[in-house]
């Protein structure tokens, strides 16, 4: 369980008031809790899945958003979860895998990076390693006021909308 992995830090202003969005999980799916990374399997699926680990890869990961509430699936019965969708314009927060130097310049420097988000031990960090296909980019941050996490976006290439 991984409540509040992630957390939104600032969405544009066209997209205030966009708010979440109902969609299903399959029976025993595993369950989704507010602040993780929400995908679908393939285009076209109808249920919704928590994220894999070391995910998004553009063109193959498929990002519906972060998950508002508790899914409400059981091991025999279907359920719903509330998510925010992912747009390439929402700023979010979340630890990296690794500390970071706590400096601005050091930070700075891995600004647009492009990065993945792992799942170890139940919690979702984010990887810090530049590659062409993946779907998340360091965004800028000030590491004084937002000691310890990193700000990140999701690449519109991973949307499963796009």
């Amino acid at each position: 369980m991984a409540i509040g992995d992630i957390k939104i830090l600032e969405q544009a202003s066209a997209q205030g008031g966009r708010g979440s969005r109902t969609y299903n999980v399959a029976a025993s799916a595993t369950l989704i809790y507010p602040g993780e990374p929400v995908a679908v399997n393939a285009l076209g699926d109808v249920a919704v899945i928590k994220f894999d680990n070391n995910a998004p890869v553009v063109g193959t990961d498929y990002v519906v958003g972060i998950a508002e509430t508790t899914s409400t699936n059981t091991g025999a019965l279907a359920g719903i979860v509330q998510v925010f969708p992912m747009t390439s314009q929402t700023t979010y927060l979340i630890k990296p895998k690794v500390a970071l130097s706590t400096t601005q310049a050091t930070y700075d420097a891995l600004v647009g990076k492009r990065v993945l988000i792992d799942l170890t031990a139940g919690t979702f960090t984010l990887l810090v390693a530049d590659n062409a296909t993946y779907g998340c980019v360091i965004q800028a941050l000030d590491v004084t006021r937002y000691p310890g996490v990193v700000a990140f976006a999701f690449r519109a290439g991973a949307n499963y909308l796009a």
